[in-house]
């Protein structure tokens, strides 16, 4: 019986070693395939780079290095990241392919887009917020430093509520304005309406009560 179970033991470990060995080798087969596929990746990347080598920036533009992620169409109708940027400050970009010379430039707009994922719990500090909304000089210097983040989009983002702001303090200084007239008017026209009732005008033209809906231009005998 102890021969039986010990056979069985050492043949349990036997095959589980046959499975460990065949997996390690199928685990270095693949590391291997990788390490080819990765060396044809690199490869090819020597290859476009040397492509690419001759392309330079046009004039304002900069490498992207990062800071947009759209695509835009090549002259074979493929779509890739640009290789050449430019901000334009009002949270649009212009980019280009940058494969060669005299390429058409593309105008996107940026979003930042909000990760789900990481929600501040606390309010927004107040300190972003008065170099937000505050005077030109902190604002300036807020957009100074995202402009040199890697990623632009918190740039545009904060040039978009800059914008939006200062649209939405006219529309609210409009709104004012004509509230402001509109109670002008309105209290002309009471003044009206108070000058007629003293007046008595109501009883010098009595004889037209009733004639609410008149037609225009037409002569009632008030005789």
């Amino acid at each position: 019986m102890v021969c039986a179970t010990t056979y069985s033991l050492v043949s349990t470990i036997h095959h589980r070693a046959a499975q460990f060995t065949q997996q390690l080798q199928e685990s270095k087969q693949c590391i291997l395939a990788q390490r080819e596929l990765v060396a044809q990746c690199d490869k090819e990347l020597l290859r476009l780079h040397a492509q690419l080598g001759d392309i330079r920036a046009p004039a304002g533009f900069m490498p992207n290095d990062g800071h947009v992620n759209c695509v835009i169409p090549t002259a074979d109708g493929a779509l890739v990241v640009p290789q050449f940027v430019q901000c334009r400050g009002s949270g649009e970009v212009e980019v280009v392919v940058g494969r060669e010379h005299g390429e058409p430039v593309y105008i996107s707009e940026i979003y930042l887009a909000p990760n789900y994922s990481c929600i501040p719990t606390d309010p927004i500090g107040v300190w972003f917020l008065q170099l937000l909304r505050g005077p030109m000089a902190g604002f300036n210097a807020l957009a100074e430093a995202l402009h040199e983040l890697p990623n632009w989009k918190p740039y545009t983002e904060a040039m978009h509520y800059r914008k939006w702001e200062e649209e939405q303090q006219l529309v609210e200084a409009e709104i004012s304005e004509l509230t402001g007239h509109s109670a002008i008017l309105q209290e002309s026209i009471d003044n009206c309406q108070s000058q007629l009732k003293a007046r008595g005008v109501l009883f010098m033209v009595c004889n037209l009560k009733g004639y609410t809906n008149l037609p225009h231009g037409q002569n009632q005998n008030t005789h």
